[in-house]
């Protein structure tokens, strides 16, 4: 009898991550729309900016992203210590689902949030929980309603991808005071920067304990292929998902 290894509970249950077609057999010119990319290209800063470290290559980056971590603070007047950084914020919301998921715990998201925020629910163990929108428009009410005594997570994407809907300051204040204790907020801010005056829920990290900002370089800075995202939440937080983050991420 032929055994096999067989992974943990619920593997198999994960469905892979459908991205969009990047090639056309036979097409050169595809434009391709589902990913969200920069039309405009990677910055001729960004280009110069590598090319100036291209030689050092061989060397593993600062275990604690220090450099990155204190420009971004500096641009968007945060606390470097508050800031994490990942290989996109899809890895930060991986680290958010390993450190507060896990088997028995429940994670909520929006009919039409990312997919990633299932998925790395389901591989940390917990049951992600989808609640529906309003004419595709996050609802606070509906998200409060999908709470129980087993909620850790909730991933709200503001504003939202694919629908272009945007919930205001005062309604995600209202759901971050009316979320139980165990509950921890994650607002995920990736499209943030096109929104003018809009701080990605900054301004509430630092007033509150549970919630958690998530951004990402790979949009308006026209550099997803370079993998960089960053998170902004609690140091208690900070802490605890430093703790699942490998060194040289």
């Amino acid at each position: 009898m032929t055994r096999t290894p067989v992974p943990k509970s619920g593997i198999d249950r994960i469905a892979l991550y459908q991205g969009g077609e990047s090639h056309l057999e036979g097409r050169s010119d595809v434009l391709k729309l589902s990913s969200n990319e920069n039309p405009f290209g990677t910055p001729g800063t960004a280009r110069a900016a590598w090319s100036e470290v291209a030689g050092e290559l061989h060397r593993y980056p600062a275990a604690d992203h220090s450099g990155l971590r204190h420009a971004i603070a500096e641009v968007h007047g945060l606390k470097p210590g508050l800031v994490i950084c990942g290989a996109g914020s899809d890895e930060v919301i991986s680290f958010l689902c390993q450190a507060y998921g896990g088997e028995g715990a429940e994670v909520i998201h929006t009919e039409h949030g990312f997919s990633m925020y299932r998925i790395s629910a389901m591989a940390s163990g917990a049951v992600p929980v989808e609640v529906p929108e309003v004419e595709r428009r996050v609802t606070v009410d509906c998200i409060l309603d999908g709470v129980t005594d087993r909620t850790r997570l909730v991933f709200v994407a503001n504003p939202a991808n694919p629908t272009g809907t945007m919930i205001d300051a005062s309604e995600v204040s209202r759901l971050a005071e009316a979320l139980p204790s165990q509950v921890l907020l994650v607002l995920d801010g990736a499209y943030a920067e096109y929104v003018e005056g809009f701080d990605g829920g900054a301004a509430l990290v630092e007033a509150r304990e549970n919630v958690v900002m998530t951004r990402t370089f790979s949009k308006i800075y026209g550099l997803g292929g370079l993998r960089v995202g960053w998170g902004y939440g609690p140091a208690h937080v900070i802490d605890n998902i430093n703790r699942v983050r490998g060194p040289f991420n």
